[in-house]
């Protein structure tokens, strides 16, 4: 019989706006874990690893946010309301997906404004014109269907190609586009004076990346260059509140490296993408959240390998 693998940690739960620094928030898990499900299959009943992170930042000015969803506005809202009465002033984007910007309008009409990447823009409105930048997201634990053309995207006001700095209300903040790793234009955003980072989809914590348009071994590469940060504290995407430090990216890097090779080995023996992601094993991320998408994801990475990303 063979050994059974250990399994590292499964990730503590966080729910709810998080001061992780004096003034600087997560709000994660805002759902209310009720677990996470895709196409109608459930991928986790915990909670947590399937909702969006987001980011709030105090100012001498008016807040920050970072990225944002239709889908939990009141739920932010009424997080946002205990530490702060003032509208947001500026609206930071990690990437384009629905997850992240589609309660854009909300805020763009209280008076904020957004950043983000060009790619990020023409990425919003590609796949508004395509009809599926709401509908790819269906079938997940926070209903999108009823969201499908009934609203329209709102992209970015101001846009940057590599990099930008903002300085507002006191805080400076980097917003660094770090190229394809989770879709085409992801982008993390520095507090150099605070050394807090929030790292978008380019980091989830203890549960399983969605790559289903990203490029893993650009990931990989890119996250050598994140591990030179010199953190306090990462907030990741998706998943918990991870500890102190950055010790949590080189964990997630490990896991995109065994997935690579494991997947590598798989292909040399199996000979096509979907045999050998199907023999693909990662047992000892099985307590992560969202395990199923080994398979998915193994299968991402086998046709990168050959090639056809």
């Amino acid at each position: 019989m063979a050994r059974r693998v250990k399994a590292l940690p499964s990730p503590a739960q966080t729910k709810g706006f998080v001061e992780t620094l004096p003034d600087i928030f997560a709000a994660i898990n805002l759902s209310g874990g009720k677990g996470t499900t895709l196409a109608g299959r459930t991928l986790d009943k915990r909670g947590s690893g399937g909702d969006t992170n987001f980011g709030v930042i105090l100012t001498k000015d008016k807040p920050i946010i970072i990225d944002n969803d239709i889908r939990v506005r009141k739920e932010f809202a009424t997080g946002f309301r205990r530490i702060t009465r003032k509208s947001p002033g500026l609206m930071l984007h990690t990437h384009h997906n629905f997850d992240h910007t589609s309660d854009n309008a909300h805020f763009h009409k209280q008076g904020a404004v957004s950043f983000g990447t060009e790619t990020v823009r023409r990425e919003m409105e590609r796949e508004f014109g395509a009809g599926i930048w709401v509908s790819q997201m269906a079938g997940r634990l926070l209903e999108v269907e009823k969201f499908d053309g009934k609203i329209g995207i709102d992209p970015p006001v101001v846009t940057f190609e590599n990099e930008t700095t903002i300085r507002y209300g006191g805080r400076t903040l980097e917003m660094i586009a770090i190229g394809h790793c989770h879709t085409k234009s992801d982008t993390v955003i520095w507090m150099p004076e605070e050394k807090v980072l929030f790292a978008g989809d380019a980091f989830t914590y203890r549960t399983q990346p969605v790559v289903r348009i990203g490029n893993i071994l650009n990931w990989i590469d890119t996250l050598n260059r994140l591990l030179k940060f010199p953190a306090r504290q990462i907030i990741p995407g998706h998943g918990p509140l991870p500890p102190r430090e950055n010790k949590c990216l080189g964990e997630f890097k490990t896991y995109l490296t065994r997935l690579r090779d494991r997947t590598a080995a798989a292909l040399r023996k199996e000979g096509t993408p979907v045999k050998a992601a199907k023999s693909v094993r990662m047992d000892e991320y099985r307590n992560w959240f969202r395990a199923p998408l080994v398979y998915v994801n193994a299968l991402k990475m086998a046709r990168e390998l050959r090639g056809k990303i």
